[in-house]
């Protein structure tokens, strides 16, 4: 097998996983994909944006229905976790223009900070729980190919988020780092209207990395 081929074997099954069985890391459905196929461990795998697309044609075929509803709640809830993280420059990551629901939804968000503990304490002078992990984010190519992104779960919310700590200047120069694309500020969320865009042919997304 090429290993375009290869490539396409493991991002189709890693998107499979990612929305039938809620898993959250990208990577970390990456490498499982290819264990279950029984690659070798040291196979390339494909990039996060061909994650994003086999998500897309997966979503095609085995998941056509659009709950309005449920579209406008996790634009509610995504603005007001934008809201509360407001000084780091809150992206929110679910493409809501394409329609994609997995079983499992969550809030992704990206902010930038170089401080961490600015962060942290939002979250304790709100009074909100969370767990601190790190993400493994992997690039096409370049010596050093894996790199790991603090990350912030708060699942005591409505719909669970994971928010992405980026360094301040990613949000300047991500086309040269591993943030691939910043995603949608609030005011470009606030300005959505999901049933017009819905009428207009443009299913609203609710997942991506």
């Amino acid at each position: 097998m090429s290993s375009k081929n290869t490539k396409l074997s493991v991002a189709n099954l890693a998107a499979q996983m990612i929305m039938e069985e809620g898993i959250k890391d990208y990577f970390f459905a990456k490498k499982k994909a290819a264990k279950s196929l029984g690659l070798n461990e040291n196979v390339s795998l494909p990039t996060n944006l061909q994650i994003d697309k086999a998500i897309e044609e997966f979503h095609k075929i085995f998941n056509q229905d659009t709950n309005i509803e449920f579209l406008e709640h996790f634009k509610d809830q995504a603005l007001n976790v934008m809201d509360l993280f407001k000084s780091f420059k809150p992206h929110l990551m679910n493409e809501l223009t394409k329609g994609i629901i997995p079983k499992f939804p969550e809030i992704k968000i990206n902010l930038f900070a170089d401080n961490i503990k600015d962060i942290e304490y939002v979250l304790l002078n709100s009074e909100i729980s969370y767990e601190f992990s790190e993400t493994k984010m992997y690039k096409k190519s370049g010596k050093n190919s894996i790199k790991s992104v603090p990350t912030i779960y708060l699942d005591s919310l409505p719909i669970p988020a994971e928010i992405k700590i980026y360094f301040e200047n990613d949000f300047f120069s991500f086309k040269k780092n591993f943030l691939q694309h910043r995603g949608l500020n609030f005011k470009d969320v606030s300005s959505l209207d999901i049933k017009s865009l819905i009428e207009l042919g443009e299913q609203p997304l609710t997942q991506n990395r």
